[in-house]
Formats: C-alpha cells, structure tokens, sequence
C-alpha cells in the first residue's frame, strides 16, 4: 500500500489532474461507444432490408487413414463474388478405383478453369460436369473416378450440383438437411423395398448398398441439380463435404457441434474437430467447404 502523503504538494496536485483527466476520457468514451452502439442498432433495423446477405467462407482437408489424400475442394476467387457469386465443390475419389487423387484434383481443377459460370443456366453447367466425367472415362473406361458436390450462390440463392455419394448440407435453425440424395445402390433398394412393403432395414445389410451407380468418370453421367434456386437465409450453413464427414459425425448430430454465433472459421474447426474426436479406425478421407450466411453493408 502507498503513502501519498508523503508526496510533495505539486505531485498530488498533477496526480489528482490526472485522475480527473482520465475519469473525464473514459466517461467521454463509454457516451460516444453507446451513442455509436445505438445509432447503428437503429440504423440496422431501419435498413434491415437493404443489407446484403454475403458468403463467409472457410474449409477443411484432411487425410484420415488413408495413404493418400483423394478429397479434392475448390472454391471460386473471393473477389469475383458481387460480379459471378461463389461457387464451392469437393470432389472425394472413389475408394478401390485408380488415381482417386488425381481424378479428384482434375476435377476440381477443371472446374477452376471453367469459372466463371451462368447462375440462371443450370443445364449447360450440367453439361459441363458431364463432359468432365466424359473425358475422365475417356481415359480410364470407369477404372477411376471421383464423386462431386458444388454449390453456386448468387446475392440470396443457391444452386446445387450432385455425382456420387458425397453431401450438400444445409442447417437451419439449428437443423442439418441434407439437400442431395446419393447415388448409390442403397437408394435403389430402399425405393424398391418400400414398393414392395419390405422392411427398409435390410437395404443397410446388403454388401453392395455403398456401391456407386453415378459419379464422375461414368459415361454421359446423370448429374443431380436444382431445377430451381434455393432462397436462403440469413445465418443460414452451407456444408459441401466428402462422405468422411458425415461418417464419424451423422447428419442428425452434426448441429450439436456448432454455435450459432460462430462464423465460418469456428464452424468449421468445430467440424473438423469432431470428427477427429470420434477417433474412427477406418476414418475416411474427410474435407468440407463450409459458407455461413450473413448481412453486410459491403
């Protein structure tokens, strides 16, 4: 403890001075950052209508157990956003196939190289993932191939592109849907079950129920797509990921591991993590591009 008394009488003068000049900044300070709080507050409620909903982007790529890291993402330049909207894709080699890496990579590649693409035109982007998936069997007759999920956003809406078995996912109010149904025997058998009053569960049970019947690299593929956009909302998530995702941590517990107010970044470290926490001894290949939704003046 301190004895100002022991202080001259012109250095207790010029502490005091001090004290009052401090007190005076910060009460000055508190009444410009609440002024400044408000007027903002009111001003974002009064134009609440003409903030632009953006795309905060952020991904993932891991390797799981795998020798080789066959995911492959892309995600279209930033700056290019206001003029051509975002397009995000990752594309997942398929497990048993040859050259899972570098089919995936030129896909992805290839969609790079495509960029910018019409937002409205949604069948001639269709037709050029087709003539992709043409060129890769040109070159390997289904020896290879990879599967592919891409989104493009334009200003409020989304379109959506689907081959194979990886995921679109949306969460909304705290709930994931998962926007494209894969393509894999599983699906054909559930349907067919269901048909015929069988019990769906015996679907799972079948050894070929993963198997493929689409993806890229097959010829004159049928790529899944939106026949129109999808609106989408503020705080809204968009999940483009490979099937390694989804496999450590299903899509009805994927909302747990996210907060509400976590932007792209923190989404998707949170994802990441825990598919790790599940320490999963066959752990796919696992990467995501992930896109939050949210107003700006910019």
């Amino acid at each position: 403890m301190y004895d100002f008394s022991l202080l001259p009488d012109d250095s207790l003068l010029a502490l005091f001075i001090a004290l009052v000049l401090f007190s005076v900044a910060f009460v000055s300070f508190s009444i410009v950052a609440v002024y400044t709080l408000i007027k903002t507050t009111i001003y974002s409620k009064k134009h609440k209508d003409k903030l632009r909903l953006i795309c905060d982007v952020a991904y993932f790529h891991e390797r799981g157990k795998r020798e080789n890291q066959e995911d492959s993402v892309y995600i279209s330049p930033m700056d290019k956003a206001e003029e051509n909207g975002i397009i995000a894709a990752c594309s997942d080699g398929m497990g048993g196939l040859l050259n899972g890496e570098v089919v995936s990579k030129y896909v992805t590649d290839s969609l790079s190289e495509g960029f910018p693409y019409k937002f409205d035109d949604q069948e001639e982007n269709s037709k050029i993932i087709c003539d992709i998936s043409n060129k890769i069997y040109e070159q390997y007759h289904l020896s290879a191939g990879a599967t592919l999920v891409m989104v493009h956003i334009f200003d409020e809406y989304m379109n959506f592109y689907s081959l194979g078995d990886s995921n679109i996912i949306l969460i909304r109010n705290n709930r994931a849907t998962l926007l494209n149904y894969k393509q894999n025997y599983i699906t054909l058998m559930i349907k067919k079950y269901a048909e015929g009053g069988i019990d769906t569960t015996d679907a799972y049970k079948d050894g070929r129920s993963k198997g493929l019947i689409d993806f890229v690299g097959n010829l004159n593929c049928n790529v899944l797509k939106t026949s129109r956009p999808l609106r989408l909302l503020e705080n809204d998530i968009v999940i483009v990921s490979s099937d390694g995702v989804t496999d450590s941590v299903p899509l009805n517990r994927l909302a747990n591991h996210i907060h509400p107010d976590q932007n792209a970044t923190g989404i998707a470290r949170a994802i990441k993590y825990g598919v790790k926490a599940r320490k999963n001894p066959r752990q796919d290949n696992y990467s995501a591009v992930v896109i939050k939704m949210k107003r700006s003046y910019v």
